[in-house]
């Protein structure tokens, strides 16, 4: 498998909007089809006290970070333990695809790390 081409600093700030609003409209139609009603119980369970937006949930916006920016969403990329947002998730996600997927940031990134 060819190993994607990064994106540069300007083309990802063309996509960035698009990309933005396309993962959170995925994630917020996932997030309501597979919504659970409320089932009563005992309140002071923590057996059902998951995360609004669970990382496994937004591992399936890969195909659409995969269409739009030729790169495959990686899962270390994703906040282990879920995140308490639609929104906060995705801007997550947006910041983890510009440090993995711009040519700029990573090399600004890698120069970084380097100076003393």
């Amino acid at each position: 498998m060819l190993k994607a081409k990064p994106l540069t600093t300007a083309a990802f700030a063309v996509l960035r909007p698009t990309l933005r609003q396309r993962l959170l409209d995925a994630l917020n139609k996932e997030l309501s089809d597979c919504a659970i009603p409320e089932l009563g119980g005992e309140s002071d369970s923590d057996l059902w006290d998951l995360p609004p937006v669970d990382s496994k949930t937004v591992v399936k916006l890969s195909p659409i970070v995969e269409e739009l920016t030729n790169h495959r969403l990686q899962p270390t990329w994703i906040r282990k333990g879920g995140y308490p947002s639609p929104e906060t998730a995705i801007d997550d996600l947006l910041t983890q695809i510009g440090l993995h997927c711009v040519i700029d940031t990573v090399s600004k990134a890698s120069a970084e790390a380097l100076t003393p």
